[in-house]
């Protein structure tokens, strides 16, 4: 399977843990060669002898980290057995291991180039390859013991790496279609305003209209869903926006934007001031006989972006201890939940009822830079 770009490279993963697995049977047949090494520490040895039997010893211990890495790879390839039969092929493998690194010392110490052929009887022989045996034996199921506790340890880390990968995907999801919640929302009162004024014969205003959407669309799904744009490409996107909601209402509707200039490469939701900005429209200056601002202000706090979009329009677009109207809900809900999705509890929305009429909302999130 393909890896997913961003994303952490299973295989890679897997070729890491294989390096874990090499260092950890290096450092037991380094402690098994050693411990082996002084055990037959002889004190008539000559300096030949010892050398001799350090080389020989080197050549066993080498086969011995070969049958480990054969070791795991079969326990490797039937982890997916069940944890009796999985214990029960380990002790074989330890067993066999031990037997055969015992065959394969007795043959280079006493068979090919024997360091002492006069002095070995073969039940010294017998009892010495034992002893052997016995102590190598530990090493192989040592090494199973560290087989299985990798093993586990990849189990686990691929468990959480799985999630980790099901949790991206669903917030992705999840914003996407939070994010085409908007389009169709918008499109439909537009239309209806551009159908208004086609029947008003305002041909002048509805192409002026119809610019403006091309633009904003063209701004909006230029951009995939899940997209993270600069704070200047979100208020030229919404300046669109607010194009087409002026042929609407004219002279009624005033707008004003404070930005900071050194916080307009900072990075938010594609589009996430939409519902905001259309909910100001709607609640305040549809409602209103009079001119009404909307206005949009950003600024720093610490680390922490805050962008506010407030009005001055009727004071029943949501007074103090009323419920607002449910559309102005659902857009406010379709914005928290994108902050959620994206930021966890350092995204978070503010609204409510200004003093003296309007409404205003604050969504606040994490100060990013492009």
């Amino acid at each position: 399977m393909d890896s997913v770009p961003g994303r952490p490279d299973p295989a890679g993963g897997w070729r890491r843990h294989l390096d874990r697995y090499l260092a950890a049977n290096l450092i037991l047949w380094i402690f098994t060669y050693l411990l082996l090494t002084v055990r037959t520490f002889g004190g008539e040895a000559t300096h030949a002898e010892i050398i001799g039997m350090c080389l020989r010893r080197a050549v066993t211990c080498g086969v011995g980290l070969l049958l480990c890495a054969l070791v795991q790879r079969i326990l490797l390839r039937t982890r997916d057995w069940p944890r009796r039969r999985w214990l029960l092929l380990a002790a074989g493998l330890s067993i066999a291991g031990g037997a055969i690194y015992t065959g394969v010392n007795y043959t280079v110490f006493n068979i090919l180039a024997p360091l002492w052929p006069e002095s070995e009887a073969m039940t010294s022989l017998f009892w010495e390859n034992v002893g052997n045996f016995s102590l190598v034996v530990w090493s192989f199921i040592a090494w199973c013991a560290v087989v299985f506790a990798l093993s586990y340890d990849q189990e686990v880390r691929e468990q959480k790496l799985r999630l980790v990968e099901a949790q991206a995907l669903a917030a992705e999801s999840q914003n996407q279609m939070l994010r085409y919640q908007i389009n169709p929302h918008f499109l439909f009162n537009t239309l209806n305003a551009l159908s208004s004024l086609i029947l008003q014969k305002d041909f002048d205003r509805a192409e002026r209209m119809v610019l403006s959407l091309s633009n904003f669309l063209r701004a909006s799904l230029e951009k995939t869903p899940g997209e993270r744009i600069t704070l200047a490409e979100e208020l030229a996107a919404q300046r669109q926006y607010l194009a087409i909601e002026q042929e609407r209402f004219g002279e009624r509707l005033r707008f004003c934007e404070a930005a900071p200039g050194e916080l307009l490469d900072a990075i938010v939701p594609g589009l996430i001031l939409q519902p905001l900005i259309e909910n100001a429209v709607k609640y305040g200056v549809a409602r209103s006989a009079r001119p009404v601002r909307v206005e949009i202000l950003a600024e720093a706090r610490g680390g922490t972006l805050s962008v506010t979009v407030q009005d001055d329009g009727c004071p029943d677009a949501g007074g103090e201890g009323k419920r607002a109207p449910a559309a102005l809900g659902v857009g406010l809900a379709n914005v928290r939940r994108r902050l959620e999705v994206l930021y966890g509890e350092a995204g978070r929305l503010v609204s409510g009822a200004r003093d003296g009429g309007g409404f205003a909302a604050t969504i606040e999130l994490p100060l990013e830079r492009r």
